[in-house]
């Protein structure tokens, strides 16, 4: 997924207390929004400029929505001509430095460690000229985007991009088929292709609780890496125009929080027989084949320590995935979640068909994805059949993009496609397990779990971290959730307020944030974010990073 997360002394408890009893005071009232069920993933150029304004009492003026369009960026590697994406970053200093995940940077950090283990020991440049340059790794910019519906049906999307490469030859560009293809997007980037390792903490510090706190809250993952984007120069890029600043204070609870990021793919828009069909057949068959390969790689990575250092980054991402699957296959049974789906396809049908053009048009398809979905379970194993069927599956789908856009208009936001989106949230509590979950955890629970469980793997605390427990602030904020709406590739993202100001580093959600997948509810589902004060205290006391601390905060 997924989808990540300073201050300064402030004396210390007491004022961050006060800042979020403040907070609390001017909390966001409850409103409601039209199609909850369909998210809060946000294009910025359809920004829901009446909902924000109804929410928060606040609305973005087009100066802000290009100020956090320009400081935010996808993070991928080079792929031939073109590239893969798979996380989030942003800029967060005038210098070029660019913040994101530390699973999101754990392979480039493995492929330039050579014979050292900076994915266990951390990383520190010190300065620009240590500053590590990862082959192959790039981060991209959203700098233009036009609406190219009609140029894409009349000339097809290999015209609209060899158009846009002539005009623009210095730009990446792509067509991003938004509501299942009822609206295409032209997204025209700037792609920074040299980047440098700056800093990275201890992998188990950024990974501290392992598989079983993976998706879970209350949590202590300091899961962040920065690396700097240099120009053809030579030198760091001017960036001081087109960053988000950094409050180390965070945001208090109730506060407003926005993510900007590239959340990967939804399914909001997946029919209830499409979601049957993946609760009943798709998703066991899957994670019963993640079991096995997590079985065989686990055996091979015991053989040697050599195995286990080769090895370790694919176990974590398989890891990550049968527990993502399984929280998508968990929302699916959730009785109350189909339910919400079964209500919004009634009334989506219902609008169709009081329309007889759009029901001559449209009216059958959710009837013939349902017949294929029966099709489906009868040719499991016959590979030929499968991949006819979901041929036509993805005409059909499209379809129902079709027809959701014909209604709704850009009023709801489309599924997720790994392009940029701004989500919306509150800093919150939630009621789980018969108790409540903390907005925020702090320092002193992260050694209080080293030690309840003895100090054994996967609640390890590196040595560095028990040789200065008696110098770090133990109230210093660790992680805080929020309602925003994220999923995997929101991972890396910042997550801000009002004023431009990075107050979290999106790194993952809770457990039942996994079900959103396929309907959007908040009551209890939250992102898991990086508190920027736990970023701070721990660059100036375990990392001896002051210089950068100092150039996160304006220092400098």
């Amino acid at each position: 997924m997924k989808n990540s997360f300073l201050r300064g002394r402030f004396g210390r408890s007491f004022s961050f207390l006060a800042t979020a009893a403040l907070a609390a005071a001017f909390a966001v009232p409850t409103t409601a929004q039209a199609r909850k069920e369909l998210g809060r993933m946000w294009t910025f150029e359809h920004a829901p400029l009446g909902w924000f304004q109804q929410a928060y009492d606040w609305q973005p003026s087009k100066e802000w929505l290009d100020h956090a369009r320009m400081s935010s960026l996808r993070l991928g590697r080079k792929n031939g001509d073109g590239y893969q994406y798979f996380c989030s970053a942003s800029f967060v200093t005038p210098y070029g430095l660019v913040m994101t995940n530390h699973h999101c940077a754990r392979d480039f950090i493995a492929g330039i460690q050579g014979e050292n283990n900076w994915q266990k020991d951390g990383f520190y440049a010190g300065s620009y000229d240590n500053e590590i340059k990862i082959p192959g790794a790039v981060v991209s910019q959203l700098v233009e985007q036009s609406d190219v519906t009609a140029a894409v049906r009349e000339q097809g999307e290999q015209a609209v991009i060899a158009a846009a490469k002539e005009k623009h030859p210095d730009l990446y560009h792509e067509v991003v088929a938004l509501y299942q293809g009822g609206m295409y997007q032209l997204y025209s980037h700037k792609v920074y292709d040299d980047l440098r390792l700056v800093c990275a903490p201890h992998g188990q510090s950024a990974h501290f609780g392992g598989d079983p706190d993976n998706f879970c809250y209350p949590r202590w993952g300091l899961d962040f890496t920065f690396l700097r984007a240099y120009g053809a120069d030579g030198r760091p890029v001017d960036s001081a125009k087109m960053c988000f600043s950094w409050k180390t204070t965070g945001a208090g609870e109730g506060e407003p929080v926005f993510v900007t990021g590239n959340p990967g793919s939804t399914g909001r828009l997946q029919t209830l027989a499409q979601c049957e069909y993946r609760r009943d057949h798709h998703y066991p068959q899957m994670l019963e084949r993640i079991h096995g390969m997590l079985d065989r790689l686990n055996e091979q990575a015991g053989q040697s320590a050599e195995a286990k250092k080769q090895l370790t980054s694919r176990i974590l991402q398989i890891e990550n995935a049968r527990k993502a699957f399984q929280g998508y296959l968990d929302g699916l049974r959730n009785p109350r979640i189909m339910a919400v789906k079964e209500k919004a396809e009634t009334e989506l049908r219902a609008a169709v068909n009081k329309n007889d053009d759009l029901k001559a048009k449209y009216g059958d398809t959710w009837d013939q994805i349902a017949d294929i979905q029966k099709q489906k379970v009868e040719a499991a194993g016959d590979r030929r059949a499968m991949r006819d069927l979901t041929a036509e599956e993805e005409k059909l789908n499209k379809k129902v993009g079709e027809a959701c856009f014909a209604v709704y208009g850009t009023e709801i936001p489309p599924d997720a496609t790994m392009s940029l989106r701004l989500s919306d949230g509150v800093v919150k509590g939630y009621e789980y397990n018969g108790t409540k979950a903390p907005h925020i955890t702090t320092l002193y629970g992260l050694f209080a779990r080293h030690h309840e469980f003895a100090g054994k793997y996967p609640f390890d605390l590196p040595k560095a971290w028990l040789d200065n427990e008696k110098n770090l602030d133990l109230s210093t904020p660790f992680n805080f959730v929020a309602t925003a709406d994220i999923i995997g590739g929101n991972s890396g993202s910042p997550v801000i307020d009002k004023e431009h100001n990075v107050v979290g580093l999106i790194f993952d959600g809770n457990i039942e944030m996994l079900g959103n997948r396929y309907v959007f509810d908040d009551e209890v589902s939250r992102s898991v974010s990086v508190h920027p004060a736990i970023i701070i205290e721990s660059l100036r006391k375990i990392y001896g990073a002051g210089k950068l601390a100092d150039e996160l905060e304006r220092k400098k």
